[in-house]
């Protein structure tokens, strides 16, 4: 599932208007504007910054089925080059773990 998707589904699924979450977020110490929300869960904007996704998640997840793991995992899957992700996997499948 695309970002935005999740997203706008967990929005949908509180019954909170983009304002409310907008309030909420700032209690979780991150001023995010219902402009910005809006145009993230339309997919107008890329995903935002891992810190945003937390406090959304901190937001939503008491109410809805949204974790930041999910929303990290939506992001990254959008971001991270096609060949990247396949590199990932193919390691993955075939066992082979590099360190760091």
């Amino acid at each position: 599932m695309k970002y935005s998707e999740l997203l706008r589904s967990a929005l949908v699924e509180s019954g909170w208007s983009y304002s409310q979450v907008v309030e909420r977020c700032k209690v979780h110490n991150k001023n995010v504007s219902r402009s910005y929300l809006s145009k993230i869960s339309r997919g107008f904007m890329p995903p935002p910054s891992d810190e945003v996704n937390k406090a959304l998640a901190n937001v939503l997840s008491p109410v809805t089925s949204l974790t930041y793991e999910r929303l990290a995992l939506a992001k990254y899957k959008e971001i991270i080059p096609d060949e990247v992700l396949k590199a990932i996997a193919s390691e993955h499948e075939g066992g082979q773990h590099e360190k760091l």
